[in-house]
């Protein structure tokens, strides 16, 4: 079995970027990731929300094919405003969706990480599968993180996001 850890952060508003984006506007677009993944996430094809219950979503996420570490994950969704979003799933593997201020505190230096944590029974530490894994999580947590600003960015256009 293998773990492979991760993370990935981007800005949320590079130069030219339009509109910026504010942290409210940005925890309003991971609130609605929770419920709506595929809307966010390129690799996620589906999302159903099992329960709802104390601020705790139970939900179970399908993946296109060949870019999970299974066909499916079941998840359990917390939020910590307004900072991070946790999802833990059943299997141990873990991610961590980050909101963070840069150094000087400005709109123009927030920024988002995905942080994870993938198990992977089935594949040996130190294997050339492992490895091979590895590559490909990278490429997938910077599309995941890119994804996502550019989703919540055309909802505040759009309105399903309000300002």
């Amino acid at each position: 079995m293998v773990n492979l850890h991760l993370a990935y952060t981007g800005k949320i508003n590079p130069p030219g970027a339009s509109p910026v984006l504010n942290r409210d506007q940005v925890w309003a677009g991971l609130q609605r990731k929770i419920r709506f993944a595929q809307e966010f996430v390129p690799i996620i094809e589906g999302c159903d929300v099992l329960e709802e219950k104390d601020g705790v979503v139970t939900r179970v996420v399908k993946f296109k094919p060949g870019f999970g570490p299974g066909d499916s994950a079941k998840e359990v969704v917390r939020g910590y405003w307004p900072s991070w979003v946790d999802f833990q799933q059943e299997d141990g593997s873990h991610v961590r969706n980050i909101i963070s201020d840069g150094s000087s505190g400005d709109l123009d230096d927030l920024h988002m990480t995905y942080a994870f944590e993938f198990r992977f029974p089935k594949i040996e530490e130190g294997s050339k599968e492992a490895d091979e894994q590895l590559k490909k999580l990278k490429e997938t947590s910077k599309k995941a993180v890119e994804s996502s600003i550019d989703a919540i960015r055309q909802m505040v256009i759009d309105g399903r996001i309000k300002e």
